[in-house]
């Protein structure tokens, strides 16, 4: 048999002391449990701390650039209107708006005149309607006077039939000038009936028409008057308004929560536009508080698409885990879970075993709130270089026991320490059933147990 090469027996004697740990794990669970001791199993993960509402980025149009930042480092409280800073676009927005406020006053004004004029176009047409009745109720006196015309017409005829009868039977009794004389009154009276008749018949054809007139001219009088009750180019303009507004809100970093009537004197809104009913009493309770996590723009520097800044609610913190698919059945929600990390100092940092549990002290205490649905690639990286890379996770969601004892709690502890990698213990119940079911290796468990972030 031919000897191993140098370089190749090295590299046996590594494996060997690799897997050594693994071996002496495997030993000690053994052991245990020929003693018959009843230790609870753990289920291994890797998670992060992160705010319950999560880390949340603040973004601006890239391109534009930073004039006014009102929070300057990490660990400042956001100001309580939640603005943040503005952006060298907010001038210019701010002249538009302006301009476009001017326009709608000027829209007013306008409107006003024409809702004066279409009152007072109302009212002629209205007066028109009123002389054109008053014709048609002249003309229908002037018909009484018409028959009197013809009656007149009738005895001055009738008169000079009876003279001319008169003459022709008695030369003296009638002369020819009393004759002619009748005839030309006959002749005026029948003149006089039928310019009349003509008159008054050409005079109330005129006065239908002017009635007819008269109502089309309201008719279009009222339509104009109920057109100029809406002001149809200051509607217009408003929703120019409002888009511009949207246009210089995006010129304002602001946190994701602003009170009521923050943004009113930024954005040129006047006390009339503002609801009254929405007060900060209304939401005092549910008033986030923000953290500056990070800020990686300055004054004067311009924006690019990455975040300006993060921001987070610390006053409740919680811990995501990645719970490999296989180990995902050992959990429920309510399960107590330890979260270890090296960076934990204090009463949460790691103590000494207890030769009961085998357990280390310290460490932040959770609960599993919920269990994702999605199985997913890994999102954190294991640095153990025995750790699979072909794994899928599914997300835990575990809340962190708030202990309000003495001295820092919990939540205060894992507030400064947002985003670190940490190792999650999943205490799982070690019944008579569960004995019987195949438990996770100490191979496994070495091998799945990530390495956190150093302080």
């Amino acid at each position: 048999m031919n000897s191993l090469p140098g370089h190749r027996l090295r590299g046996v004697w590594i494996l060997v002391v690799a897997l050594l740990p693994t071996a002496i794990g495997c030993e000690l669970i053994t052991s245990s449990k020929e003693e018959g001791e009843t230790l609870p199993r753990r289920v291994y993960s890797m998670g992060r701390l992160e705010p319950a509402s999560g880390v949340i980025n603040i973004r601006a149009t890239p391109g534009d650039r930073l004039v006014e930042l009102r929070v300057l480092s990490a660990g400042d409280i956001v100001p309580s209107d939640g603005i943040l800073g503005l952006l060298s676009s907010y001038e210019m927005g701010k002249a538009q708006l302006s301009a476009l406020l001017e326009k709608k006053k000027l829209a007013a004004q306008k409107h006003y005149q024409q809702k004066q004029l279409a009152k007072a176009q109302v009212a002629q047409a209205i007066a028109s309607q009123a002389q054109t009745k008053a014709r048609q109720t002249e003309l229908a006196l002037q018909a009484g006077k018409l028959d009197a015309l013809s009656v007149a017409r009738d005895l001055a005829e009738s008169e000079f039939v009876r003279l001319k009868k008169l003459r022709s039977s008695d030369l003296d009794l009638v002369t020819q000038h009393q004759l002619d004389k009748q005839k030309n009154r006959m002749e005026l009276a029948s003149q006089d009936y039928t310019i009349a008749s003509e008159s008054h018949k050409s005079a109330t054809v005129a006065a239908e028409l002017a009635v007819l007139a008269a109502n089309a001219n309201l008719s279009v009088a009222e339509i104009t008057r109920k057109q100029a009750t809406t002001n149809f180019e200051e509607f217009v303009i408003q929703q120019e308004i409002k888009v511009a507004r949207e246009a210089l809100k995006r010129s304002i970093l602001l946190a994701p929560y602003q009170p009521p009537n923050a943004l009113q004197k930024l954005l040129l809104l006047e006390d009339s536009e503002t609801d009254p009913s929405e007060t900060e009493d209304s939401k005092l309770d549910d008033t986030p508080q923000y953290t500056v996590l990070s800020v990686a723009l300055h004054q004067g520097e311009v924006v690019t698409p990455a975040a300006v800044m993060q921001l987070g609610d610390l006053r409740e913190m919680v811990c995501i885990a990645e719970v490999y698919e296989a180990d995902v059945q050992e959990l429920y929600e309510g399960q107590a879970v330890t979260i270890r990390s090296p960076a934990f100092s204090g009463k949460f940092a790691d103590g000494k075993i207890d030769p009961k549990t085998k357990r280390h002290s310290g460490g932040i205490q959770g609960h599993v709130k919920s269990i994702g649905k999605m199985v997913a690639p890994p999102g954190l990286s294991n640095r153990n270089p025995l750790a699979p890379t072909d794994r899928s996770v599914v997300e835990v969601l575990i809340t962190i026991d708030d202990n309000s004892g003495d001295g820092e709690t919990a939540i205060q502890h894992a507030a400064e320490k947002v985003s670190l990698k940490v190792t999650v213990e999943f205490e799982v119940a070690s019944d008579a059933k569960e004995k019987n079911k195949p438990s996770q290796s100490a191979e496994a468990a070495e091998q799945e147990k990530p390495e956190t972030d150093n302080p």
